[in-house]
C-alpha cells in the first residue's frame, strides 16, 4: 500500500508539471491585448473574480468530499481532500480533461480507502456538475433555453450516445472480469438506497446548484462593470453562458470548451452585443478561471504544508 501511495504522488507530481507547462502556453498563447487589462478598474475587477474563483474551488471540493463519505462510510477530513481536490483541478488543462478526475484517486491512496467509493464519487460530481446549472439556466433563459437545445441537440445526443455505449461495455467487462468484486459493490451501494442517504444526496446536489449560483454572480460583475451588458438582457447573458459551458464540456475534441463556448455565445447573444465584444468577454473570463485555478492550487499547496507540519508536531 505504501507503494501504492508513492506511485500515485509520483505520478501526480508529474502530471501537475505538465498541467503546468499547459497553463503557461495557455496565457501567453492567449490572443489578448494585455495593456487593456492594466487600468485600474479593470484590473482591480479581475483580481476580486479570481478571488472569488479561487473561493469557488474551494468550496466545490465540498460536495465531492461529501460524496466519498457517503460511498465510503468513512470520516473524511477536509485536510486530507482539499489538496487533492486543488491540485487535480489544475490537471484540466492537460490534454484529454479526464487527468483532473483520475488523480483523486490519490485521495484513496492516502486514506487507504476503495478507489472505486472514490471514483464513482467522481461520477456522481460530473453528473450533478451537468445537471445542476440547467436549474439556473431555464430561470435564466426561460423559453430561449429550447432555442439553444434544438440548436445543439446533436452534441447532446452524440454524448448522451457515447456514454451509454462506454457504460454497456464498461459493465460487461467489469462483470466478465470482475464478477464477484462487482456483485459486492452493487450490494453495498444498493444498500445506500435509503431514505436518509438519498435526502443527504439531494443535500449535496443543491450544493452543486449553489455553487453555480456563486459563478453566475461572479460572471455578472465583468458582465455589469466591464462589457455593458443591458440589465434587460443580463439574465439571457448569464444563462447562455453558463449553457456554452455545459456545451463546451460536452463536445468531443473541444478542450476546455475552446471555440463552442465563443460560438454559443455569439449564437444568442449578438442581437444585443457586438462580436468583439463577446470574444473579448469570453478571454476575461478564462484569464479569471486560469489565474483562479493556479491560486487555489498554490493555496491548497500551502494548507497541506501547513497541516502536514501540525501533525508532524502534534
Amino acid at each position: 500500500m505504501k507503494f501504492l501511495k508513492k506511485y500515485y504522488k509520483l505520478i501526480g507530481t508529474l502530471i501537475t508539471v505538465v498541467a503546468f507547462v499547459f497553463v503557461i502556453k495557455k496565457i501567453v498563447t492567449m490572443d489578448v491585448d494585455w495593456s487593456m487589462f492594466a487600468s485600474g478598474k479593470p484590473l482591480g475587477i479581475i483580481a476580486g473574480c479570481v478571488l472569488v474563483q479561487t473561493a469557488i474551488i474551494f468550496f466545490m471540493s465540498t460536495p465531492w468530499v461529501q460524496f466519498v463519505r457517503i460511498l465510503s462510510g468513512k470520516k473524511i477530513a477536509m485536510k486530507d481532500a482539499l489538496p487533492v481536490y486543488t491540485k487535480c483541478n489544475l490537471m484540466k488543462y492537460v490534454p484529454g480533461n479526464v487527468f483532473q478526475y483520475v488523480g483523486r484517486n490519490q485521495l484513496a491512496a492516502d486514506l487507504h480507502i476503495s478507489h472505486v467509493d472514490v471514483a464513482c464519487a467522481t461520477v456522481l460530481e460530473i453528473l450533478c456538475s451537468l445537471v445542476a446549472p440547467l436549474v439556473w439556466i431555464l430561470l435564466l433563459m426561460g423559453k430561449d433555453m429550447v432555442g439553444l437545445i434544438r440548436t445543439y441537440e446533436k452534441n447532446f445526443l452524440l454524448v448522451l450516445g457515447i456514454g451509454v455505449a462506454v457504460l454497456v461495455l464498461a459493465f460487461f467487462l467489469l462483470r466478465w472480469k470482475f464478477r464477484e468484486p462487482l456483485r459486492r459493490y452493487f450490494e453495498k451501494y444498493r444498500k445506500l438506497l435509503n431514505r436518509k442517504i438519498l435526502l443527504r444526496v439531494a443535500g449535496v446536489f443543491l450544493l452543486y446548484v449553489l455553487q453555480y449560483l456563486f459563478s453566475a454572480a461572479m460572471y455578472a460583475v465583468p458582465a455589469f462593470l466591464m462589457f455593458d451588458v443591458p440589465r434587460a438582457q443580463m439574465g439571457l447573458f448569464l444563462g447562455t453562458y453558463l449553457f456554452s459551458w455545459v456545451i463546451g464540456f460536452i463536445t468531443p475534441g473541444a478542450p476546455g470548451g475552446i471555440g463552442v463556448r465563443e460560438a454559443v455565445m455569439v449564437l444568442t447573444c449578438s442581437t444585443f452585443l457586438d462580436t468583439n465584444t463577446i470574444m473579448l468577454y469570453a478571454v476575461t473570463m478564462r484569464i479569471i478561471s486560469t489565474f483562479g485555478d493556479v491560486l487555489a492550487f498554490f493555496l491548497g499547496w500551502l494548507l497541506h504544508l501547513i497541516w502536514k507540519r501540525q501533525k508532524a508536531t502534534a
